[in-house]
């Protein structure tokens, strides 16, 4: 049968993950620069189905090849709508001042995009998540995007695959944490 692990902690292989992100993240900086990048929605699917591939890989119950196809690409279609969700809450907050618009406008799409996500992982059972676990992943994901839009305000060479790289480490960072933790009754 298909599902969780029998044991907290048994879920996820971390290395392997990390691993996984690493060489992704690699990959996405080293081809930034590519016509094809210039294709944001592309790029942001590609951005989606990368990390559903790193997590696919590090899960410790086998999952049959159509669930992980299904995965990758509702992660990849996920993506996309939480760029669309951005650039429709930019328009909606036009009245703010400065900055504050795109940070809140960052700040939902993100929130709504991890929240997705994690929900995708749930439904498909992938991993253990509860929505108390989810709901701090989602924010540990908006404070990694608002790092990740400081630093790109800085750091010219930077691209928006930056902000894609901190995302999937703050996803995984708590995936891990939550995965690791004692139960608590």
């Amino acid at each position: 049968m298909v599902g969780y692990a029998l044991r907290k902690g048994e879920n996820l292989r971390l290395l392997r993950h990390f691993v996984c992100l690493t060489c992704f993240s690699v990959l996405a900086g080293l081809t930034a620069h590519l016509p094809l990048a210039a294709n944001v929605p592309l790029s942001f699917a590609l951005y989606g189905g990368l990390h559903a591939v790193a997590l696919g890989l590090a899960l410790r119950a086998p999952q049959p090849l159509w669930r992980m196809v299904l995965f990758i690409g509702v992660a990849a279609a996920i993506s996309v709508l939480t760029l669309q969700a951005g650039l429709i809450a930019l328009q909606l907050l036009g009245s703010l001042p400065g900055n504050s618009r795109l940070y809140a406008a960052l700040g939902f799409a993100v929130m709504m995009g991890a929240l997705a996500y994690g929900i995708l992982i749930r439904q498909l059972k992938m991993l253990p998540l509860p929505a108390s676990s989810l709901a701090l992943i989602s924010l540990g994901c908006v404070a990694a995007a608002y790092v990740g839009f400081f630093t790109l305000a800085h750091g010219h060479a930077l691209g928006r695959w930056w902000l894609a790289v901190l995302w999937w480490y703050a996803f995984s960072a708590g995936l891990w944490y939550f995965d690791r933790r004692p139960s608590t009754g």
